[in-house]
């Protein structure tokens, strides 16, 4: 189960930190969270996905996502930065006022394992609704780890 952190960021967005461990070294794990092929079997709730420009370190991917409250759709400019573990993300179009967020992912005290760190801060552009969203992905963050998790494993076992 992750340890997981409600939080807002410098903006007063609302936002989650969930930190868990996978059984995977850091370098397979981030490559899987990189790889926008493999969205929607870690996140469910995306109901379609189109990349619209691509480089080795950076993507721009439309989202249309079934968010319970709402059915957004929304595009996220994601970066990569492979020294760093890192990869980060906002929007740059859309029906959500703002997104931004990162996973950070690093070996543990074993190589072969990782601790994986997601955070997301979402503000939907109505006054109240964020905070409601936020709880709402809280409540997903245990599945989300787990779908992490098993993709993983899969990637070591190809």
């Amino acid at each position: 189960m992750p340890t997981i952190v409600p939080l807002s960021d410098a903006d007063d967005t609302p936002g989650v930190r969930a930190t868990f461990e996978v059984d995977a070294p850091a370098d397979v794990v981030l490559d899987l969270l990189w790889d926008v092929s493999r969205f929607k079997r870690i996140f469910p709730d995306i109901k379609e996905l189109t990349v619209l420009a691509q480089s080795p370190t950076g993507v721009d991917v439309r989202f249309e996502v079934d968010a319970v409250v709402a059915k957004p759709t929304y595009t996220l400019r994601r970066s990569l930065d492979v020294g760093r573990g890192e990869i980060s993300w906002f929007n740059i179009a859309g029906d959500l006022k703002r997104v931004v967020g990162r996973w950070v992912v690093r070996p543990a005290t074993n190589p072969q394992r990782s601790i994986v760190v997601y955070e997301s801060f979402v503000d939907v552009g109505i006054v109240g609704i964020s905070t409601v969203y936020r709880d709402i992905v809280k409540g997903k963050l245990d599945q989300m780890a787990t779908r992490v998790r098993t993709a993983a494993d899969e990637a070591m076992h190809r």
